[in-house]
């Protein structure tokens, strides 16, 4: 049951650390009004990823823990949880406000450059994504070297 549920687990953390990785890729080579809204739009179809496959990881990890419940004692799972709650709260919270904030910014433009007050705000996602981005690679730190 143990290789069961960490297959899950691993295959439930790949689908959500997608979306995590590819906010900010999309979102890069934006440079127009037009590339912006695709990108948005990109984006708000992706955050189901995240949702999904967060959840999925979040009651395969509980699991993996009821099976070994030597790991409720291991600070490293705990740190782990704790990351994910951060990545949470980012991905499912901020940034889909952050989204709508964008796109309301964009939607009376039809085209051209893009507006100041747009490049401000995606700023401030890049740099939730940033750090969304950090707790992921220290996520799968912890749990690929399980330190005491």
């Amino acid at each position: 049951m143990y290789n069961y549920l960490l297959f899950l687990h691993i295959t439930s953390a790949v689908t959500a650390i997608v979306s995590v990785v590819g906010y900010p890729l999309i979102m890069s080579g934006v440079r127009s009004t037009e590339q912006a809204k695709f990108g948005l739009t990109l984006l708000e179809k992706l955050a189901i990823l995240p949702k999904l496959g967060g959840t999925l990881m979040f009651l395969t990890g509980l699991a993996l823990g009821y099976e070994q419940t030597y790991l409720f004692r291991q600070l490293w799972y705990w740190i782990a949880i704790a990351l994910f709650a951060v990545i949470v709260v980012i991905m499912a919270v901020l940034i889909p406000a952050r989204i709508k904030q964008q796109r309301a910014i964009l939607e009376p433009i039809q085209s051209g450059a893009l507006p100041d007050a747009y490049r401000r705000s995606r700023r401030h996602s890049l740099l939730l994504e940033a750090v969304a981005n950090v707790a992921v690679v220290i996520s799968i730190l912890l749990m690929v070297f399980k330190p005491v």
